[in-house]
């Protein structure tokens, strides 16, 4: 193990690396559940490699929700064990060839999709003798399609320790883990890790909206940044305004090829870029180090809100989250705070974001008396200052309704 942690130069290890190497060994089935950007894929292939038997079966199977993600485990996976057989089965992937390969032998560790893998599997891959079967962004995977996919995956398999890795768990989740988990141990460090991530909220006007994005561009000087743009239609739109403002901007779009998504994944890697208007594509777990992320509209499921943050501020660097919201959508950010994101409200000037600072309102005459008339207890009880405050407030209400 310590040559592993070497190989990878870590000094340290996070809450859920540390938690998911000590558990790993258990017989029972294992769910990992921590922020984006914590080390979830390394927290399990670090013991995964370190109990590895190499034998002339598949031994592992790592399951992820998109090709680039396919991608990146595979590099990854690179600097632990170059003696390691390892297939990684995405877009380019040429089956007629891998088949011919799998008649002779079989790798010791697959990385996949669930559609690609069902796929190799007619084509001579075999996991009947499967020791870890590993679901990673697992929140990213389990719609029905996926569900319907992973069930023909894994029925059949006997002796298999199931792991799971998400950043948060939903309803299809619990339900899947109910049926083929059984007696499993749930690692949750979500509250172990100290993000250094701050929240600015900018209230716009929804025709105002690319001119405060504009503005955001001129005023900040990222290393790298992603723009989230929800809608399909306006992605491309947003691409091509910033480009002519002279921007060295670059489009990760679902419409893109795989082919030409790869590119461009590489090339921001390479920091050819320093903008990135993205979909929610790109905040399906792929590692990107940016120092900031701008939401130009919020995600329509709004658990991504949690994915598109998570792009930023990784392995306890910092990070700036800035999210453009319209009066429409309050609804939506009192749901996000609901969540646990700390966000304020600030406003853009012509060269800075300058915090909003609300002004408390004077008390009036009669909502002073109105306080002071709140009896007081003669003993302080256990949550005195919360009721206090609750009759402060109806206080001030009752004051405030008979004018």
């Amino acid at each position: 193990m310590e040559n592993l942690l070497k190989n990878l130069n870590y000094q340290k290890l996070t809450p859920i690396q540390e938690a998911v190497i000590k558990q790993f060994g258990s017989h029972k089935n294992l769910v990992g559940i921590a922020p984006t950007g914590t080390g979830k894929t390394h927290a399990y292939l670090i013991p995964l490699v370190a109990n590895l038997k190499l034998t002339k079966d598949v031994e592992a199977l790592i399951l992820v929700p998109t090709n680039e993600l396919v991608i990146q485990v595979r590099e990854m996976l690179k600097p632990l064990d170059e003696n390691i057989s390892v297939k990684a089965y995405h877009f380019k992937t040429d089956k007629q060839r891998e088949s011919q390969w799998l008649k002779n032998k079989q790798p010791n560790v697959v990385i996949s999709t669930p559609e690609r893998l069902i796929e190799m599997r007619k084509n001579g891959l075999n996991i009947n003798h499967l020791k870890y079967l590993i679901l990673d962004e697992a929140d990213m995977m389990f719609d029905q399609d996926f569900l319907t996919l992973i069930d023909q995956i894994i029925s059949g398999l006997d002796h298999t320790k199931f792991l799971l890795f998400s950043a948060s768990i939903n309803e299809n989740m619990y339900t899947f883990i109910k049926s083929y988990f059984g007696n499993y141990d749930l690692i949750d460090t979500t509250d172990e890790h100290e993000l250094k991530i701050t929240h600015k909220l900018i209230k716009v006007n929804e025709t105002d909206r690319f001119k405060n994005l504009e503005k955001l561009t001129n005023i900040l000087n990222p290393y790298l940044a992603l723009i989230f743009v929800s809608r399909k239609e306006e992605q491309e739109e947003v691409y091509s305004k910033l480009l002519d403002s002279g921007l060295n901007v670059a489009l990760l779009s679902g419409k893109m090829s795989q082919h030409k998504r790869k590119q461009v994944i590489s090339e921001i890697h390479d920091l050819k870029y320093q903008w990135v208007v993205a979909s929610d594509l790109a905040a399906r777990g792929i590692d990107f180090d940016a120092s900031l992320v701008i939401n130009y509209n919020l995600p329509y499921q709004l658990e991504f809100f949690k994915h598109r943050s998570g792009r930023t501020g990784r392995m306890e660097k910092s990070g700036e989250v800035i999210t453009l919201v319209t009066n429409d959508e309050r609804h939506k950010v009192t749901r996000l705070i609901e969540m646990g994101f700390n966000l304020e409200e600030y406003r853009l000037t012509s060269d800075s974001l300058v915090k909003h600072e609300k002004k408390e309102r004077k008390l009036t005459k009669k909502e002073v008396e109105a306080i002071k008339s709140i009896p007081k207890p003669k003993k302080v009880k256990p949550n005195y200052k919360k009721k206090n405050k609750k009759l402060i407030k109806a206080a001030k209400q009752k004051v405030r309704g008979k004018r």
